[in-house]
């Protein structure tokens, strides 16, 4: 037997590690399958550093909205949209898109 001796053993698990070099708060993280996290971890050039970004608590929520634009929609640009559901939304907002148009044949 050991007797009197006195033993220490010490591991530093790549989790850990990792945690500290992209401050993640919880370990549990790394054995997610949520493509939210394993998406900011997929880069072309392994040098480029990662900052991890802390996952929203809430859940994904799509929606799909329809609106109608007079005839003179000159003043109307994608961008304007694009610009005032961000600045509603703020980071919340993950990715705004235009899908479709419909033109109604008169």
């Amino acid at each position: 037997g050991a007797g009197n001796q006195l033993g220490w053993a010490f591991g530093l698990g790549l989790e850990r590690l990792a945690m500290v070099l992209y401050n993640i708060s919880d370990i549990r993280l790394f054995w997610s399958q949520d493509e939210r996290f394993l998406g900011q971890f997929r880069v072309t050039d392994i040098q480029q550093p990662v900052c991890f970004q802390p996952l929203s608590k809430y859940p994904p929520l799509h929606n799909d909205i329809s609106f109608w634009l007079p005839e003179s929609k000159d003043d109307f640009t994608e961008n304007d949209f694009y610009e005032l559901v961000r600045s509603i939304g703020g980071d919340l907002v993950e990715r705004v898109s235009l899908v479709d148009q419909f033109i109604h044949p008169k």
